[in-house]
């Protein structure tokens, strides 16, 4: 039996598992390039963005103060949640093409856009 056998199999099993996260990250990078190439997909992102409230900031005060009202922390938390998953998905157009970010930030397409 073969000592070294189950560390072989990890290193082996950890390079399948980096070359299926590459290519995970490729798809995404091209859906992404995809959306951007189309005025209705910037529209999409920008609604994305914009629910996501990446760039806005939490107000306790405006929350309801009822005995039923979730505690701060847990509003906190899940606006934090929800802003991760914005900033997650503006690194991922970052990362598509370096230019679609500012593109994206633009929207100057028409009077309607988000």
């Amino acid at each position: 039996m073969d000592i070294f056998a189950p560390y072989e199999q990890a290193h082996k099993q950890e390079g399948e598992a980096r070359q299926r996260m590459e290519e995970a990250e490729r798809q995404l990078r091209d859906a992404v390039s995809s959306l951007m190439s189309q005025r209705q997909g910037r529209l999409f992102l920008r609604w994305l963005i914009h629910h996501c409230q990446c760039f806005s900031a939490q107000n306790l005060a405006a929350g309801n103060c009822g005995p039923s009202a979730a505690p701060d922390a847990v509003r906190l938390g899940f606006a934090e949640g929800r802003r991760y998953v914005g900033m997650t998905l503006l690194h991922l157009v970052q990362r598509s093409d370096p230019g679609n970010l500012s593109q994206l930030l633009q929207n100057r397409e028409d009077e309607h856009d988000i």
